[in-house]
């Protein structure tokens, strides 16, 4: 069996790497003893994939039970050579039994009995149910039966009462001298998810078409959908808490006589099935993953109209998503176990446009003439064939899956009653707090205290629900919010709500730099950015020094209503960044892997304007990501069109006057300003230059507001 095992991992290996399949374990870690493996069931992969994944991450061989119809031709013998068994097998629980009591190997069954394509689960008068054409009713107790009876046997082993072993082995066909009386068999439920789950044909199908012409066969269907699924999707199998059999076995245990009475033992198993299976199949189903599908259908069938906006769709699955991670023990997919707030920035966020264009194809959305949607919910809840539904009602399927866990779907029904305005308001106060929360687990971490709210490094938001226009203002490379600070409330009382975001790395200490990114710096705008759109009507950008790098790359990605830069970085008289950091950086990595010290790792910065604000030092590293920043943004600025106000200081003694104006010549915003200041400061968002730079802020903006 080990051979079959190395051949099927070599050829799952192949299949997974021409593919691109993504298959992941998580979950609880796995006990010693010999496991009695409980799963769901959805695609024919899993009674390959499973015990793979077994042998090729924990190096224990286990069989399992497979459709007797499979049994046929190569890959029948290819099915034994693995240990796998029909489950119309006689003997099927008697091997069963003698692999785990013996320690031999592990076992992998499937409580459902068959693939439940529809995902149609239900708990109904204290069982857990399936539905559909294959059967109707409870989940099958056998897996349960077969751990009480193994439990039972090894219970005997231990008293060594020779002649009822001998009567109850014989009942059943197990070797007793096979039996280990040490182990201790466990019961471990394993939950399989698939996402995205997602019909259509590709070029292997074609050729399986054109070959054999059964497009319309129930085969081609589960092709269909499961070649799909191996090519596209992410396989999630997670582990649950296991169970153990002793605490099962108390009753039975009261009178030591009675665990050799047949009648009683019997009974005993009657009683205990049922509670047995309904405890596996729980953790089964509560521990599948929660993805951004099922958000995105359960937010849609609990809205309280059928028009659907897609910008409200989007913000009740933000919503939806942060309710979500309150509640406790769930496996939630990566996508949502992040913040996800570009899904209600981004509208072509990809996994919420995919959803779209399946629910579009399967006509369970369709657009109107104002290019909002309509939700078709009696095409949703419409009854497939049980062999199609997956490809016909792909999120019918998702549904299923999750709308018989109460606390979820009690949780959506709550959200769907607010309105958009009280969900974006809801958004903005989160995502503020969340700027708070990272700025404040930095400190904590470098500073070893709780900072103050007045803090330089405390973001800046100054918020009045009465003001409909908005600006986001990143301060610069080394600095704090509180460089803007001035800038920050001077727009504020002339009715401008104002969000200056703190750069991650920034504001604690300079050996924080180390650990950040430019990509790290783009989140942090965006994320103030997504907060604004939420409660203004119009929203403009901006950035001093680096900080208007950032405004000028997230002008180029998405929609904004202007574009305010102060001596933006894009050329330096420091030479280092542009040509001699990207040199020395590269050097540095070479002398760190080869165990030696790096050359100039920090970089002096005593000399700043502004030393109550500004590092006196920062990490040669960090200037890479900037000239990474800088690199980015002048490959991105031709796709700059918003209205913009340039301001540069003439004799800046940091960022070059021509930084303006290659950012001038090369954007293509019809509306566009450029405004020399003279000057032999960088640092320009003081007072001395509230006329000259504040006033002139103003004016751009002003028109714009209503």
């Amino acid at each position: 069996m080990r051979i079959a095992f190395v051949l099927s991992s070599i050829v799952i290996g192949v299949i997974r790497k021409l593919s691109g399949a993504n298959i992941t374990i998580s979950g609880e870690k796995l006990p010693e003893s010999p496991i009695l493996f409980v799963a769901n069931h959805f695609t024919r992969f899993e009674t390959f994939v499973v015990p793979h994944m077994l042998y090729k991450n924990y190096h224990r061989p286990s069989r399992s039970l497979a459709e007797d119809s499979l049994f046929v031709g190569m890959l029948g013998k290819y099915m034994r050579m693995l240990g796998t068994i029909s489950n119309k097998h006689k003997t099927r629980d008697c091997i069963i039994s003698e692999d785990l009591l013996s320690g031999k190997a592990d076992w992998v069954i499937y409580p459902e009995g068959y693939m439940v394509k529809n995902k149609r689960i239900t708990f109904d008068k204290g069982e857990f149910c399936t539905h559909s054409p294959e059967y109707e009713g409870p989940v099958h107790t056998g897996a349960a039966v077969i751990a009480l009876k193994a439990k039972i046997l090894q219970e005997r082993v231990r008293q060594n009462h020779d002649e009822t072993l001998k009567l109850f082995c014989g009942k059943m066909d197990i070797d007793s001298t096979k039996i280990d009386k040490n182990l201790c068999i466990k019961v471990v439920p394993v939950s399989i998810t698939y996402y995205p789950i997602r019909p259509g044909r590709n070029r292997f199908l074609n050729w399986i078409d054109s070959k054999i012409n059964q497009r319309n066969a129930r085969l081609f269907e589960e092709l269909e959908i499961e070649v799909n699924l191996l090519m596209h999707a992410h396989m999630n199998i997670r582990f649950g808490k296991p169970i153990a059999l002793d605490n099962y076995m108390d009753e039975l245990l009261e009178n030591e006589n009675d665990i050799y009475d047949e009648t009683k033992v019997n009974d005993f198993i009657d009683a205990k099935r049922k509670t047995l299976t309904n405890d596996m199949m729980k953790r089964v189903y509560s521990q599948m993953q929660i993805h951004f599908d099922h958000m995105f259908i359960l937010s849609l069938v609990t809205m309280p109209t059928v028009k659907v906006c897609p910008s409200y769709l989007r913000t009740l699955i933000y919503k939806n998503a942060r309710s979500l991670r309150k509640l406790p023990d769930y496996n939630l997919h990566s996508e949502l176990q992040k913040e996800a707030f570009k899904l209600i920035l981004d509208e072509k966020y990809e996994p919420f446009a995919s959803a779209i264009e399946i629910a579009l194809q399967q006509n369970i959305l369709y657009k109107d003439s104002e290019e909002d949607y309509l939700f078709d919910r009696n095409l949703l809840e419409k009854e497939y064939p049980f062999h199609k539904v997956r490809v016909k009602n792909t999120l019918q399927v998702i549904l299923n899956e999750i709308k018989w866990q109460d606390a979820i779907v009690k949780m959506a029904e709550k959200n769907s009653q607010y309105t958009e305005a009280e969900l974006k308001a809801d958004n903005f106060k989160h995502i503020s707090k969340r700027s708070w929360n990272y700025f404040e687990r930095e400190y904590l971490k470098y500073k070893g205290k709780i900072p103050s709210k007045e803090d330089k490094g405390a973001p800046i938001i100054l918020y009045n629900k009465d003001f409909d226009v908005g600006l986001v203002f990143s301060h610069g490379y080394m600095a704090a919010p509180k460089e803007v600070s001035l800038l920050a409330h001077y727009l504020f009382e002339r009715g401008i709500n104002i969000y200056v975001p703190r750069l991650q790395g920034h504001a604690t200490d300079p050996n924080a730099l180390l650990e950040v990114t430019a990509k790290d710096w783009e989140t942090d705008f965006e994320r103030a950015f997504t907060a604004m759109r939420q409660v203004c009507i119009k929203v403009f950008i901006g950035g001093f020094s680096m900080g208007g790098l950032l405004a000028l790359l997230h002008a180029s990605q998405y929609k904004v209503d202007g574009v305010v830069i102060v001596n933006s970085a894009l050329k330096l008289h420091d030479l280092r960044v542009s040509y001699v950091v990207p040199t020395l950086q590269f050097f540095n990595q070479m002398i760190t892997h080869l165990h030696a010290k790096g050359i100039n790792e920090w970089v002096d910065n005593s000399h700043t304007e502004n030393p109550e604000v500004n590092y006196l030092k920062h990490p040669l590293s960090s200037i890479a990501q900037m000239e990474k920043l800088m690199s980015t943004v002048k490959n991105s600025l031709r796709k700059v069109e918003a209205p913009i106000l340039i301001i540069q200081g003439d004799n800046d003694p940091i960022v070059k006057r021509e930084s303006a104006r290659l950012i001038y010549d090369t954007i293509h915003s019809k509306d566009k300003q450029l405004l020399l200041i003279p000057t032999n400061k960088h640092g320009i968002l003081n007072e001395a230059y509230i006329e000259k730079v504040f006033e002139p802020i103003i004016h751009f903006i002003q028109p714009f507001k209503s």
